[in-house]
């Protein structure tokens, strides 16, 4: 057997040519595994072009100098203020096929936040969006759209202290025109058979047919 090993030992010139082949194999190997991870990084980073998952935390349907106004409340989960927007304007997307109404507004929380109505103000905005179908009969709609976020990061309590940011109508009709998903707000109150409201939900909503307009308009 020892005899057979030494007959098969590999000259120098050989040995240097198989390092060399590994080498760059090895080099190849490793190139492959950073450009996936950079790629990987690069998607987790980049936001959801239709926005995130959110939940609905109430609606209010809201009668105004004889016009219909929608109000929507909607939470989302330690979101960058980019994804926040995209989720608003879809919802607000979603919305508007589902109720009929002049104006519609949906205000973005941080999941963390206060959810009480009169605490939705302020710093407890992560990002809101006006929309009139018809704004010439909206007084202060100038555009189809008025849309603001907050960049900054929620913090433990759920409250924003960044930056506003306000959005052209350029900026809106571009997100819009480019998501693939038109999905509302998960509604953890929704009701089991499809048409029967809860009192209690029935009588919220009457409630709110004399309560103000929306904040920020």
């Amino acid at each position: 057997m020892k005899a057979i090993l030494g007959k098969l030992r590999p000259s120098k010139r050989l040995v240097v040519i198989l390092a060399a082949a590994f080498g760059v194999s090895a080099a190849s190997g490793a190139a492959a595994v950073y450009v996936g991870r950079d790629a990987l990084m690069a998607r987790i980073s980049k936001p959801a072009i239709s926005g995130l998952e959110c939940t609905l935390v109430r609606t209010l349907k809201l009668g105004h100098h004889g016009q219909r106004w929608v109000r929507m409340h909607i939470k989302t989960d330690r979101a960058d203020g980019e994804a926040r927007m995209r989720t608003a304007l879809r919802v607000v997307g979603a919305l508007s096929k589902t109720e009929k109404a002049e104006l519609y507004q949906v205000v973005v929380l941080d999941a963390a936040g206060p959810e009480e109505r009169a605490q939705v103000r302020g710093a407890a905005i992560g990002a809101q969006v006006l929309f009139a179908p018809g704004p010439q009969s909206v007084r202060g709609m100038d555009e189809p759209f008025r849309a603001s976020y907050n960049d900054g990061t929620a913090n433990s309590a759920g409250f924003f202290y960044g930056n506003t940011v306000d959005l052209s109508a350029g900026d809106v009709r571009g997100i819009m025109a480019g998501m693939d998903d038109r999905s509302p707000c998960i509604d953890p109150n929704a009701v089991a058979i499809e048409g029967e409201a809860a009192p209690e939900v029935a009588a919220q909503e009457q409630k709110a047919e004399s309560a103000e307009a929306p904040s920020g308009h």
